[in-house]
This record gives C-alpha cells, structure tokens and sequence, in this order.
C-alpha cells in the first residue's frame, strides 16, 4: 500500500479500465480489463471490491479480488444487510447507500475506507429517500447525486457531510469529469459544459469519431485527463456478434475556453462478444 501511495502521489502510475458485461453464455458477469500497454508488467496489485446488486436475499457480505493471484477474498461486511444497494467510488473510498429497511436511519448509507478497512455510517438523508429504491449514483463535481426510482433526486457533499437538493436537473447516463468540466456521448456526438454560459456545447474534431460509433450504446470515462469512449458495433458478415470499440481522445481548449477540441490518440476494437451481451459499467483505475 506504501508503494501505490507513493506512485499516486508522484503521478507515476498508469490508468487501467475495468469493464464489466453480462454474456448470455454466462451466469454472472465478466470483468475486463484494457492495457493500452499490453507488454508492461504489473509492479503492484490492483484490488478490485464487488457488492451483488441482484442478491434476492439482503446480504452484507462484500467480495475483494487481488489481480496478483485473480482470487477472491471476503472483506469486512457492511454493517447491515442490503439487497439491490448501489455503490459509488469518491476520493478512493466506496459509499453504499439503500438496500435496506427503510426505518434504518443510522447505516442507510455507509462508506468503507480501503486504507484501514473500515465502515462508517453517513447521515441520514431523511425518511422520503429512504423508503424509496435508489436507481442510480454518480459523481460530479465533488459531490455523489443520488436518483431514486420515484425520481426523487439528492445531492450529498462528502466534505461537509451533509444531502441536500440539487439546484439544477443532473443527467446520470454516459457522463464523466474532466479537469472540473462535464462531458457526455450520445450515438451522435460528445458534448461538453459550459459552465459560464449554462449551456452543453459540442467537442469538435471529432466528426469522423461520431460518424463511426452511432450505435446501441456508448460509455465514457476519465483516463488519466484524456476522455476515454466505448461503443458497440456489429461484426460483419452475420451481425450475431459485436464489437466493442474504445477511443482515446486528447482535449484541448481553444478560443478563450469558449471552445473545446478533441483529438484521437488511439482507437481500436478491443473485444467482440455476442450480441445479446448486456454493458453494465466500467471504471478506470491508476496502478
């Protein structure tokens, strides 16, 4: 651990994207993971945590696998049993939230440090997004927005330690932050936000990228500053399978930051899987 805080802190770590999908010709899902650098050797081990989202039974058993040896571990449980939770990282630690009896006011949210192997509760958000399902979290700006499946939505601010309501209508579909400014992909094109002026603006350069990837889906991420794209694609001739696409885009700003360009570094197809495969997520990690 002393040595992948070091590599952090000197920002002498490389960026690995995980990616999980759910193959028909399998139970549970699959996890990848793409090496824009596929000759180097790892000099430290990656840990990679799972909670069942799907578990019909609460459970709050959480999983550990060390890519060292690609064996799983149990870590230490949450502390109550939740079923159909939904988890989110923010500044290397892993929040929790839902899943639980609604009248649990105390641990309906919980966040596990890595470093010391601990839970701790967060406040309570109060009774009406209790006793809602959580549909999805996300990350933005510093801060964990939480959509419920009533559509409720709530903001919670790590730092301060405190929820409270978004003042402007968020989006939790294919978004990421970069250098504190938002960018999502439609099938179309990539938008970027323009805070000052309020308004989504389109990335330029990226009108050959765009023309390539219209398709079923699109997912992006944070790599290591540079925005990272997912698409799949029909594999020629039968279309029974697919595949997936990813891109690296270098992003500059031009015109007195009125402006945002893109440039590929690098695009290629790093998987084919069939057709009816399911995405579920993907998340870059630094080793």
């Amino acid at each position: 651990m002393e040595l992948y805080v070091a590599r952090l802190e000197l920002g002498t770590h490389e960026n690995v994207l995980h990616v999980c999908l759910q193959l028909p010709d399998k139970t549970r899902p699959s996890w990848y993971s793409l090496w824009l650098k596929p000759n180097q050797t790892l000099t430290n081990n990656i840990e990679l945590y799972a909670i069942s989202k799907y578990n019909i039974t609460p459970s709050s058993v959480m999983w550990v696998r060390c890519t060292s040896n690609y064996s799983w571990r149990q870590a230490p449980s949450m502390t109550v049993a939740r079923a159909n939770a939904v988890a989110c990282v923010f500044d290397g630690k892993i929040y929790v939230f839902g899943g639980c009896v609604a009248d649990e006011s105390t641990y309906w949210g919980e966040v596990f440090d890595p470093r010391n192997q601990t839970w701790e509760p967060l406040p309570d958000p109060g009774a009406e997004l209790r006793g809602s399902l959580v549909k999805k979290v996300e990350v933005k700006l510093g801060k964990i927005y939480v959509k419920s499946i009533d559509e409720m939505e709530c903001v919670y601010d790590p730092k301060e330690g405190k929820w409270d309501v978004p003042t402007k209508e968020f989006v939790i579909e294919s978004e990421c932050e970069i250098d504190n400014v938002r960018y999502n992909c439609s099938r179309q094109s990539c938008m970027w936000y323009d805070a000052k002026h309020n308004e989504w603006k389109t990335v330029k350069g990226l009108a050959t990228l765009n023309a390539n990837r219209r398709c079923c889906f699109v997912e992006i991420a944070n790599y290591g500053g540079k925005l990272l794209i997912l698409w799949g694609k029909f594999a020629p001739p039968r279309r029974q399978n697919k595949n997936i696409w990813c891109a690296v885009v270098a992003l500059e700003r031009r015109n007195n930051d009125e402006e945002v360009w893109g440039k590929v570094e690098w695009a290629s197809v790093v998987l084919t899987v069939p057709e009816s495969y399911v995405f579920l997520r993907c998340a870059v990690k630094p080793v």
